[in-house]
């Protein structure tokens, strides 16, 4: 049973670091890195642009539902990763989540009166949600 479990333990580690880790596809020339400050995000497509990289970012977790600091934090990792291949833009992809577990709150209690027992308890439930942002570093000319 320990050498099963030392088995399992060994084939998981890994892989939880290889899906956390997010490494650029490169699928055009690199630039020299500019500051991220310069980097414009786009929603559309601009006229002129090469493509340089597909980049990936997290955009932190939540319980249930998403919220905005995280996007705007995953936005801004894009950003940057964009800017150290030389990108002077981000065009947007798509944001995906990928589910991370649930969380559960409950509580409980129980009491005695008189010739009676009583007691209760109850508890809130959900999923936790890793949100992910996915672009495509280009270069706009």
């Amino acid at each position: 049973m320990k050498f099963l479990r030392f088995c399992a333990a060994t084939l998981v580690a890994p892989c939880l670091i290889c899906g956390c880790a997010t490494r650029p596809i490169i699928v055009g020339q690199v630039r020299p890195p500019i500051s991220s400050e310069a980097v414009r995000v786009y929603q559309v497509p601009p006229r002129h642009f090469e493509r340089i990289a597909i980049i990936d970012s997290p955009a932190g977790t939540s319980w249930i539902f998403p919220d905005r600091p995280s996007m705007d934090l995953g936005i801004s990792r894009l950003r940057d990763q964009a800017a150290a291949l030389g990108a002077n833009g981000i065009l947007l992809q798509r944001v995906y989540d990928v589910s991370a577990g649930g969380l559960a709150i409950g509580g409980g209690g129980f009491g005695y009166s008189g010739n009676s027992f009583y007691g209760g308890g109850g508890n809130v439930s959900g999923p936790l949600i890793n949100h992910r942002v996915e672009a495509a570093a280009i270069y706009v000319r």
